[in-house]
């Protein structure tokens, strides 16, 4: 008979986790600061000794860490990554989740915040963009179905004019910086700032500072 009492709330665990999963962008923790039907871009807070819901993964995603924590993570299905690692590129990678979702939580056992971008690629009808960028403070990353990366660096008082792109191009800030970096007149300065530009349009970028800039620069397909 106690073995028969035991076995009943490890089964309403099961069935508690089950319900409890939601997709990450409904997860309270992923602020969600964008969606376009393009990208959908979660600024994710885990403060210290906080936990997230168990969410789901499933759209090919651009992960970014802002500010890093002793973190871990349970995980409840995921896809076999042992012989595929993963490609990181500093705090930058990429994720397709195309033959697994990953479903689990996140717990921060730091003494301070955890923080990350999560760029949910959520566009399916691709395009074919124009050459790589080749401009000596662009470093070419990587290149997915979705999306093509960059890390912009830029040095102190440094200038950029781009010329219209197919595709449409997010910026990310990876650093707060004294003094506003204007991009297309518009001003950012704080990490995690981010500007959405449209496909079309001429990129003039200046930073305004003593010190250098830089950024996660994606062009999206």
């Amino acid at each position: 008979m106690r073995r028969y009492f035991l076995f009943i709330p490890v089964i309403f665990l099961g069935v508690g986790i089950c319900r409890a999963q939601v997709p990450v962008s409904q997860e309270p923790r992923h602020h969600k600061v964008l969606d376009n039907g393009h990208v959908r871009l979660l600024d994710v807070h885990i403060e210290a000794g906080d936990t997230t819901l168990f969410h789901v993964h499933a759209t090919p995603s651009v992960f970014l860490l802002l500010r890093e924590a002793n973190t871990g993570s349970q995980v409840i299905s995921e896809e076999n990554r042992s012989n595929t690692p993963i490609p990181h590129y500093g705090n930058i990678w990429f994720e397709g989740f195309y033959i697994k979702p990953r479903i689990h939580r996140v717990y921060n056992r730091d003494n301070h915040e955890y923080r990350v971008m999560d760029i949910e690629l959520t566009n399916k009808n691709y395009i074919v963009l124009d050459s790589p960028i080749n401009m000596t403070d662009f470093t070419f990353l990587f290149e997915e179905k979705p999306v093509r990366a960059y890390r912009l660096t830029m040095s102190a008082d440094g200038k950029i004019s781009l010329s219209p792109r197919k595709g449409d191009i997010l910026m990310i800030m990876l650093a707060d910086s004294a003094v506003a970096v204007r991009v297309n007149e518009k001003s950012i300065h704080l990490k995690g700032e981010f500007l959405y530009i449209s496909s079309g349009t001429q990129v003039d970028i200046r930073n305004e500072g003593t010190a250098k800039a830089e950024f996660a620069f994606f062009e999206l397909k």
